[in-house]
């Protein structure tokens, strides 16, 4: 591909920052490594460095929406602010193709002592739009943000939601072609979530780039096309969104897991595990589970395992597939592995489409089910009863897990297993777009 069929690319793109331990260390470095050098000594350096990228690369095809994941302060913003050009690079280019508006932090780019009018025609005029365009886009701009007759109020009076609104309705009504958006959604309200919502599907579909930086991997799974994780300055992964999310929250919760000394279980330990079951429940005896049949990737500390998983129809009969509008059993087998301490247990799971999005979930907290406790070794069968709505048809995976309560309440997840079973939905209903709601209907006289 040229580069014409790219928005965004980045070749080897670092920062450094120079980290200075006092101000009269700034100084020292500006003045005696001249001095230094003049002598004929080696310069010493007076600061400490600190790396907020590192060779990151990547391209972003026009039309894509990309989501940027990663902790607080692996990167992300930086990244942004240098595809922005409100950043220098240390090293390495970045090449941006189209017009570019970005919702940084949170009132980057305003004059806090404008109006909001003021600023919408300063916020115009930075990206190259002329009077009269902004005439045009004025009145939507005012309908998306919603903010009434604050529009002629200094924006220093306004509240951070107001803020986000206006910056928000700024940014998305002035037709950019690449638009980056930092985790500025968070402080806005939940209507105004779904505006925004619905304007990111309108760019989609105008062939608009979308980079989104967020802490919702929810949202990444939903609107992104591919996702990028970032770690410590460096691009740790990029590519299929579902896996890179995967991964990113595999590695998040596994770095609980040092504090525990409980090694990881053998298949065959899970499969003797998952033959020995049969714990009584609700008057009746658990069936024996079956090990993991898959574990595309597993976090969580496993002070508590999930050794076995099962899914079945009401007889009991184990299944591979079912239609949709019907019930299926599922049965989660769990081991506490402490030593010395009875846990107060909590079972749930995730069920998941093959485009890696999480349509529904359950747990005996949500339920307020409670399963009681399980002590150190023991192995416990949860039964749960789902009612499928009328699902697309296609391939859906349940993801497994489990916690405990501390002493304050508080769950602690310690298993989760993505994708550990894999179930196809079949249908005789025609299901237009996603599920269908059990609906009744009814035409009042």
């Amino acid at each position: 591909m040229s580069f014409e069929d790219f928005a965004i690319s980045v070749n080897n793109l670092s920062k450094r920052y120079e980290i200075y331990n006092t101000p009269h260390d700034r100084l020292k470095q500006f003045v005696l490594p001249r001095l230094q050098r003049l002598t004929r000594r080696l310069p010493r350096q007076y600061f400490r460095e600190f790396w907020a990228l590192r060779d990151v690369s990547f391209e972003v095809k026009k039309g894509e929406t990309i989501g940027i994941i990663g902790r607080n302060g692996s990167g992300k913003s930086t990244l942004l602010q240098l595809i922005c050009g409100t950043l220098h690079p240390t090293s390495g280019v970045v090449e941006t193709n189209g017009r570019i508006t970005a919702l940084l932090e949170l009132g980057s780019g305003f004059n806090v002592e404008f109006t909001g009018r003021e600023n919408i025609y300063m916020n115009g005029a930075v990206i190259g739009l002329s009077k009269e365009e902004i005439d045009k886009r004025f009145d939507d701009i005012c309908a998306f943000a919603d903010i009434g007759e604050f529009i002629e109020q200094p924006v220093k009076t306004y509240s951070s939601g107001m803020f986000v609104r206006l910056a928000f309705a700024i940014q998305a009504n002035v037709d950019p072609e690449i638009f980056i958006v930092d985790e500025a959604l968070a402080v806005g309200d939940a209507y105004f979530v779904h505006r925004c919502m619905n304007r990111f599907q309108q760019m989609q579909c105008e062939g608009k780039t979308i980079i989104l930086v967020t802490h919702d991997v929810t949202a990444v799974r939903q609107l992104c096309d591919r996702a990028i994780w970032v770690d410590g300055g460096i691009l740790v992964a990029m590519g299929d969104k579902s896996k890179v999310v995967d991964s990113y929250l595999s590695h998040l919760f596994s770095k609980e897991q040092d504090r525990y000394e409980v090694p990881p279980p053998s298949l065959k330990d899970i499969s003797e595990a998952a033959e020995n079951i049969s714990v009584l429940r609700n008057n009746s005896v658990c069936r024996h589970e079956t090990a993991i049949p898959n574990v595309d990737s597993r976090f969580g500390n496993r002070l508590c395992e999930i050794v076995g998983i099962g899914v079945y129809d009401t007889l009991g009969t184990p299944l591979k597939s079912t239609s949709n509008d019907t019930d299926i059993v599922l049965r989660i087998s769990i081991k506490n592995n402490h030593s010395e301490k009875r846990l107060k247990m909590v079972v749930g799971y995730t069920f998941r489409n093959e485009r890696g999005v999480d349509i529904s979930s359950s747990d005996t907290i949500v339920t307020n089910t409670d399963i009681g406790y399980l002590v150190p070794g023991e192995i416990m069968t949860v039964s749960m009863v789902i009612g499928l709505p009328c699902l697309h048809p296609g391939s859906y995976t349940i993801i497994p897990s489990t916690a405990y309560t501390d002493e304050y309440g508080v769950p602690v997840e310690t298993d989760r297993i993505i994708n550990a079973v894999v179930i196809e939905i079949t249908s005789d209903i025609k299901v237009d777009v996603g599920m269908r709601f059990k609906t009744k209907f009814k035409v009042d006289s």
